[in-house]
């Protein structure tokens, strides 16, 4: 092979017109130029990459929301500006322990964990907002502490309002000594749309587990039904050691009768209030405590329990007038009642309580 030796541009006319003649020399060069180029571009790609990366890792790891493994979660700390808090702590049964007296709810204690195992940084607060979100959350802002045994929590967090598309949270992280990191971010959970600070709440009544009879497997073994604003007529039902069951009050004359009163006693299994919230007056909480007779009392023995869990129930005024069927107007409301359970005024809803009732009245 000879040696290869560039030459010179040559100059050519083309229609009068004076060019010059690339050589290979030339095309290697312009090749170098257009390669040089693309690199540079590259090159600040990655530096604009590397600094929202260096962005985000700022304060020691402040992006770091989330809790890896929540089944290692045994305390759930909520307080809010208004001097509210929950106290949620772990327990050895299904559900857990709320502010040390009541047992809360499964489903919002979840959801908690659930948010904990996803949160993640959705981006930074912008420069401009900076100073109007740190206010917030110094004003409004709710915190939670995580606990994963000892008293010191695995991780806290500030927990502000949301976007104003309200697809994100503004939050921000404290470490174990409670500084709080430079800046917040804003969080979001990953599969989800919306704001999360609304599962942070801190009432009690709130919190609270809604289930009335709560009956798993074949514990339940025996239901009264008293019908007190018909005279107290009583249906009972019982289910003996071979699991048959035996109905009080009412003649059992065929299949379909067989079918309904087993269909009734299983709704009797799992039966919750909706709501700790009733919206009486004192005045009125205390007549349906102390004086009111209710309409119907209903009993369940679960297990070998001698005592009876019991709930009362209450008609309801409707908030505005309705009508049956045949245009008569409704004397109580058609979706609540008012019940009274373990000694408080709640809310239920007819929805629940109407199948355990209906057909009963004969």
């Amino acid at each position: 092979m000879g040696l290869y030796i560039p030459t010179a541009p040559t100059l050519c006319k083309t229609d009068g017109i004076r060019c010059i003649k690339l050589t290979p020399m030339h095309k290697n060069l312009r090749l170098f130029y257009f390669l040089l180029f693309v690199t540079a571009i590259a090159a600040g790609v990655r530096y604009m990459d590397s600094q929202e990366a260096a962005e985000l890792s700022r304060s020691e790891n402040a992006v770091d929301f989330a809790v890896a493994d929540t089944a290692a979660v045994d305390k759930i700390f909520i307080a809010d500006k208004d001097g509210n808090q929950a106290l949620l702590e772990r327990t050895s049964g299904r559900y857990w322990k709320l502010n040390g007296t009541h047992f809360a709810r499964k489903d919002a204690v979840d959801l908690l964990l659930k948010t904990f195992l996803r949160a993640r940084v959705q981006r930074p607060v912008p420069k401009g907002e900076l100073d109007n979100v740190n206010r917030l959350l110094a004003g409004r802002g709710k915190k939670v502490e995580i606990y994963q045994g000892g008293d010191t929590p695995a991780k806290t967090w500030y927990i502000g309002t949301s976007t104003q598309n309200h697809t994100g949270t503004y939050m921000v992280l404290a470490d174990a000594s409670g500084l709080l990191a430079e800046e917040p971010f804003i969080v979001h959970m990953e599969g989800f749309t919306g704001f999360l600070s609304t599962r942070f709440f801190t009432d009690e009544r709130e919190w609270r587990y809604t289930g009335m009879f709560d009956y798993a497997g074949s514990s339940l073994r025996r239901i009264e039904i008293e019908m007190t604003e018909t005279g107290g007529r009583i249906y009972a039902m019982e289910v003996d050691s071979m699991g048959t069951l035996r109905v009080e009050g009412a003649p059992l004359t065929s299949r379909a009768d067989t079918l309904f009163w087993q269909d009734r006693f299983n709704r009797f299994r799992k039966v919750h209030l909706e709501t700790y919230n009733n919206h009486l007056t004192m005045e009125a909480e205390d007549s349906l405590l102390n004086r009111a007779v209710p309409a119907f009392r209903l009993r369940a023995w679960g297990g070998q329990a001698e005592a009876a869990n019991e709930i009362e129930l209450y008609w309801k005024a409707p908030i505005s007038d309705t009508y049956d069927d045949n245009g008569d107007l409704n004397e109580w409301d058609g979706s609540r009642m008012y019940a009274v359970y373990k000694n408080e005024a709640v809310l239920v809803q007819r929805f629940v309580f109407d199948p355990l009732l209906s057909g009963l009245r004969r």
